[in-house]
């Protein structure tokens, strides 16, 4: 009986060993075609609304009064990825402006900005041995589409109500060589110990101001004589960025880190960009997002609310002083927003 046992169980344990060698193969198969999959051009898309409304007819006494929002955000992606490297490009924007009825005889009318942030990324990678560490060159843009005023309409109130920014003025670059260490599909760690920064304003009069961070001319007391229409740094950036999917992918996760010192002016005060994307799938392609970020530049102003009225009330003068009850100053700028947003991917 013996006899015909044994031929019986090498039979099995070779059938055994041919099964799970075609097991282990079938999946080194599976896992070789997602990889031809992921390769090539991944490209996409969102579209983000946040509109509010609310109108009044013989409003009741402390009813306040009309308003009306429109604004969004827009994002496209274009993503490479080759067996020894990879180039990421996105570009969005956020705009926002808002209509507010008069509460007095002497209130402007007309569509104020609220936010008005158009963004350029790339970055480029060539793998160093393993997947996880790349050589990289970093990217990043930023300027505004449309005309702001010094009354913070999209159109002048009098005469006086000059331009305080525009397209390309100011606009914003960083270029930085470095290394971009992934140590999975969620998680990019990039560093550049010699990163460029530039600010350029491409108007003269928007330049003389001296508002957005470009360089001055001075006196040999001191006193300023004149505004350059450009910014050069060189310093040290460090990039974080972190996306993932949880809950059966119903919930997404994108956060984004920036931090630059500048080693030629101050390279204690860090240049600071957080950003932070909370997406909830609503249902296929639409999805409610919480947007929230924190902008920080030591050589940019902003506008501060002195005598706390919830009000920006400055006016930048031609000669670059400001005058209202409130100021501008170094300081950093926190933006939230609810939108419903579409998704696409091409």
């Amino acid at each position: 009986m013996k006899v015909f046992i044994y031929p019986i169980l090498l039979v099995l344990l070779v059938c055994s060993n041919l099964s799970a060698q075609a097991g282990d193969d079938r999946l080194k198969e599976i896992n070789t075609m997602a990889k031809k999959d992921s390769m090539g051009w991944n490209k996409g898309g969102g579209l983000g609304l946040d509109m509010a409304g609310m109108g009044f007819l013989n409003p009741k006494v402390g009813a306040g009064g009309n308003r009306f929002g429109l604004g969004g955000l827009g994002t496209f992606f274009a993503n490479y990825k080759a067996d020894k490297v990879f180039w990421n490009n996105g570009i969005s924007l956020q705009l926002s402006t808002q209509r507010l009825g008069k509460t007095s005889p002497t209130q402007k009318t007309g569509f104020q900005k609220n936010l008005d942030i158009l963004r350029l990324t790339s970055r480029y990678g060539y793998k160093l041995g393993s997947d996880k560490w790349y050589i990289a060159a970093d990217v990043f843009a930023q300027t505004l589409l449309l005309k702001t005023y010094a009354s913070n309409y999209l159109s002048p109130i009098d005469a006086n109500d000059k331009v305080v920014a525009k397209f390309f003025a100011p606009i914003q670059v960083t270029f930085s060589p470095g290394i971009d260490y992934k140590p999975n599909a969620h998680l990019s760690l990039f560093y550049s110990p010699c990163g460029i920064q530039m600010i350029y304003v491409a108007d003269d009069s928007i330049a003389a101001r001296g508002i957005h961070g470009n360089e001055v001319t001075r006196a040999a007391d001191g006193s300023i004589t004149a505004y350059k229409k450009s910014f050069f740094g060189l310093g040290s950036e460090f990039k974080a960025s972190y996306n993932n999917k949880y809950y059966k992918d119903r919930l997404s996760v994108t956060t984004g880190l920036r931090l630059f010192s500048n080693y030629l002016d101050h390279p204690e005060n860090v240049d600071v960009l957080f950003t932070n994307n909370f997406s909830i799938m609503i249902f296929k392609g639409l999805s409610l997002d919480l947007l929230g970020e924190y902008f920080y530049d030591n050589d940019v102003l902003v506008q501060k609310d002195v005598n706390k009225d919830g009000i920006y009330e400055v006016k930048v003068n031609s000669d670059g002083t400001t005058t209202g009850p409130d100021r501008i100053g170094r300081g950093g700028q926190l933006t939230g927003a609810f939108l419903l947003k579409f998704s696409k991917i091409f």
